[in-house]
């Protein structure tokens, strides 16, 4: 059986990187049947790019954006049995990148996988090492029974390029649109619970990565961990988080040593603080004002 794919793509001021995106996907050797782009309400050139280009496009309200709502307004769009959802500043690096991200859900090994994620070649150390670290060069299927060894990565799983089979999309009732964050992970722990397989595919690769401050770190982690409060019953059973952060901090020290990046060692450590501290206030958002929630939140309109 053939399988049909419709990409979908929120944006917001992507006038920059859109028409690269949009000649990658082009010119794949499994070309897409459709491309979704849900905008935010952009006021550059954004939508007049993508329907120059053939897209079907999509308005939201950019006060009212939710991760999963976005993306679920442009699955509703879609008339595919595959669903890949990407976003606007991830590049595929060759022409058989979809081919190889949809090959285990048209294949009926799973019914999701994502992408490896690649730092490009003007990435910071600690960006290059930060893919490397999540996404290996193996690939390899995940299952429930993962979470006894894999822990919490069990559920890792990253829209910013992924697949998707409809049906089970659809089963499952989309991405959750009531979290703040993370609802990719929060997809694919719903769907390992199931009882359906997810893929990671190494040989699917984007280029991607992002140069954040420490004050937006902070601010994206505590929408994390305000995230894993949220789905604390759905993540249960298997180990927090709180391993693999050592883990990842004692890796990016060995690795920025062996690229003699001395001079970002002391951001490393600081960094790790704010990544901490902003995870443990997330998770008590509960016992904070709700002002306080909005001022420290990568996503202030979340709390009005």
């Amino acid at each position: 059986m053939e399988h049909t794919v419709s990409i979908i793509i929120p944006t917001l001021g992507a006038e920059c990187v859109l028409p690269g995106l949009l000649l990658r996907l082009r010119s794949q050797t499994l070309p897409p049947c459709e491309i979704i782009i849900v905008d935010s309400s952009s006021t550059d050139a954004t939508v007049d790019i993508a329907r120059r280009e053939g897209c079907r496009t999509e308005t939201i309200p950019r006060e009212t954006f939710r991760h999963g709502r976005a993306r679920n307004t442009g699955a509703r769009l879609a008339s595919s049995d595959v669903l890949v959802f990407m976003t606007q500043d991830a590049l595929p690096t060759d022409n058989g990148f979809l081919a190889e991200l949809i090959a285990p859900v048209a294949e009926g090994k799973t019914c999701a996988s994502y992408a490896r994620q690649m730092a490009p070649p003007h990435a910071s150390p600690m960006e290059v090492f930060n893919r490397q670290f999540n996404y290996p060069a193996e690939s390899r299927v995940k299952t429930l029974a993962d979470g006894s060894h894999l822990g919490v990565k069990t559920f890792f799983f990253s829209d910013v390029a992924s697949a998707i089979s409809r049906e089970v999309f659809e089963e499952l009732g989309g991405f959750a649109e009531d979290i703040i964050a993370n609802e990719d992970m929060h997809f694919c722990a719903r769907t390992l619970r199931a009882g359906h397989a997810v893929a990671y595919q190494a040989d699917a690769v984007v280029l991607h990565s992002h140069d954040y401050s420490i004050a937006r770190q902070f601010r994206r982690y505590f929408d994390i961990g305000v995230f894993f409060a949220q789905a604390a019953s759905l993540l249960r059973d298997v180990h927090g988080p709180r391993g693999e952060g050592w883990r990842y901090l004692s890796g990016q020290f060995c690795w920025l040593r062996s690229q003699r990046a001395w001079r970002l060692l002391p951001k490393s450590v600081v960094e790790a603080a704010a990544k901490f501290t902003a995870f443990q206030l997330g998770r008590a958002h509960r016992a904070l004002p709700r002002w306080l929630n909005r001022r420290l939140s990568a996503q202030p309109g979340y709390w009005m």
